[in-house]
């Protein structure tokens, strides 16, 4: 039966090869879609993830800006403000870990615009203070209560040539530069040119020691974010939110797309490799139909006819699953090479502020799910072996004089 098998593989090399390269498609289109869709997916969360938190909350502000006019430090237009009880209202919502408070503010010059950041030191887990406290790459970060100092973005203080221990201007006062930090791609929402301890920036906007107009939420689990949302609405009024969700709205069809129905892509994209495999297949078994009933007229059972299929099948859905996997992992490969979504500038614009801080295009965050691999494989071996065996037992049916003279 062996030495059968080997010769079949052997003398029908193209209807192999047929069969071996519809399952690794299959496989293929498994990996790599579910790839793409883990791209963008992880794209959007990226925005938040130097950050910790999973939500920015900002308040809509419909008042007309007829007065946010001229030079001078002022908030963000259409931003309205949390006192800091809202704040622990928003602590207070079930599935919430952590909620931080700050401030995004403006300093219109004569000849450029100034974004400023509001850090409280004491918070450093969450939002800014966390940037603050991770990302310094020359000096200092700011100390509990402490005033007259500032913390520069790398790109601003190179643009402007500031370092450590020179002062900087922020409206009519000037600030001692004691840190330079660096705000990564992963850290977007919360980018500005200057930062500065809470309650100066409160002092510089004219706002009580009480009121944000920012809201770093941190969530327990992840799947929680749009309850919390709902939550946090309920509690404090309504209000707009930065979520990964959010930022998978902003990458345009191709990006909600993949980052949703991956999976049903990737399953659809697995059937359609089984259901080719099928028919390549079926005519495997078609041409050797007299074969089979010469095989039965001879002796063999209909078990035995079925057993050399499902081996071939089997040793053909193994060939196509190596294959397909390969191929999967250079598709997802090439996939990492699309220009991620340049979220940066979207959520700087939803949190209610600009940067000139610009960020670095890289590609799309694709990874490889174990998961995934080992479902292509699975649903390869699976497909092709019971194809194998479905279509024998359809040929074994035929009574061995009707498959003599079978075409």
């Amino acid at each position: 039966m062996n030495h059968y098998i080997r010769s079949q593989l052997r003398h029908r090399r193209r209807r192999a090869a047929a069969v071996i390269a519809a399952v690794a498609l299959g496989a293929a289109l498994l990996i790599a879609l579910t790839s793409l869709g883990s791209g963008f997916r992880e794209a959007a969360r990226a925005p938040l993830a130097g950050i910790a938190a999973d939500l920015v909350v900002t308040r809509p502000d419909s008042a007309a800006p007829s007065q946010q006019t001229g030079r001078g430090v002022r908030q963000p237009f259409g931003l309205g403000t949390f006192d800091s009880g809202e704040v622990g209202q928003m602590s207070a919502v079930p599935g919430v870990d952590t909620a931080v408070g700050t401030l995004q503010i403006w300093d219109f010059g004569p000849r450029s615009t100034v974004t400023i950041a509001g850090v409280d030191p004491a918070q450093q887990t969450v939002g800014p203070g966390r940037i603050l406290h991770h990302n310094l790459i020359a000096g200092r970060s700011f100390h509990s209560g402490e005033s007259g100092v500032a913390v520069l973005d790398r790109h601003y203080a190179a643009f402007y040539d500031s370092k450590v221990g020179q002062r900087v201007t922020v409206g009519q006062r000037t600030f001692e530069v004691v840190g330079v930090v660096e705000v990564k791609d992963s850290a977007q929402t919360a980018a500005s040119n200057i930062y500065l301890p809470l309650g100066e920036a409160q002092q510089l906007a004219g706002l009580a020691e009480t009121q944000v107009n920012q809201v770093h939420v941190q969530v327990g689990n992840s799947a929680d974010t749009e309850a919390v949302t709902a939550g946090i609405t309920e509690r404090v009024g309504p209000v707009s939110a930065i979520t990964p969700d959010s930022l998978v709205q902003i990458m345009g069809a191709v990006g909600r797309i993949s980052a949703r129905f991956s999976t049903i892509a990737a399953i659809i994209g697995g059937l359609g490799g089984l259901i080719l495999s099928w028919t390549a297949l079926r005519g495997l078994v078609s041409e050797r139909t007299r074969e089979i009933g010469l095989l039965m007229a001879v002796g063999w059972r209909r078990s035995h006819v079925v057993g050399v299929f499902r081996t071939e099948g089997l040793i053909l859905g193994l060939a196509g699953a190596v294959v397909g996997i390969a191929l999967g992992v250079v598709l997802a490969w090439l996939l990492s090479f699309i220009p991620a979504p340049d979220l940066g500038a979207a959520t700087t614009s939803m949190a209610g502020h600009d940067s000139t801080t610009p960020a670095a295009g890289t590609g799309l965050p694709v990874s490889i799910s174990l998961t995934a691999v080992a479902a292509a494989a699975l649903v390869a071996l699976v497909g092709a072996t019971t194809a194998g065996m479905v279509a024998a037992h359809a040929a074994t049916r035929l009574k061995p004089a009707r498959s003599l003279v079978a075409l």
